[in-house]
């Protein structure tokens, strides 16, 4: 068996959730009533801050407040749940299924996605990577 893995991970991807789209994703798939308010609640007015403490030093660097306009908590339950509906509800439900066959292996999370590759063909199990990467390049 020939086996492989391609791994990807989107750099900043929490950070770049922007609020508006996501709550009109979740409302067209039927999140709406009292989870939707929660989530604006959530959101609105949402301030953060952020401190550094030098270990070689004594000296510590705080920024000020400021205001979220985009992104969702990391180090949260709901952060990477909330990331996979703002990217991967797309191509995990539309774009993976058809490109996947016997051959590949999907696993999403949060922004980490996987896809692992085996066969016992050697011929399909290499023309496989190049397909993806052709894909993700486009």
């Amino acid at each position: 068996m020939h086996v492989g893995g391609i791994f990807c991970d989107l750099s900043k991807a929490f950070d770049c959730v922007n609020h508006k789209i996501l709550l009109a994703k979740l409302h067209f798939y039927g999140i709406q009533g009292v989870f939707e308010v929660w989530l604006r609640s959530y959101w609105n007015k949402r301030r953060q801050k952020v401190g550094v403490t030098s270990p070689n030093t004594a000296q510590n660097f705080v920024s000020d407040w400021c205001t979220l306009q985009h992104g969702v908590p990391q180090g949260s339950i709901l952060g990477p749940s909330l990331l996979i509906i703002y990217i991967y509800i797309y191509i995990y439900i539309y774009y993976l299924p058809l490109r996947i066959n016997s051959v590949l292996r999907p696993i999403l999370f949060a922004d980490d996605t996987s896809v692992l590759i085996s066969s016992r063909n050697i011929k399909d199990f290499c023309s496989v990577p190049n397909l993806i990467l052709s894909h993700m390049i486009k």
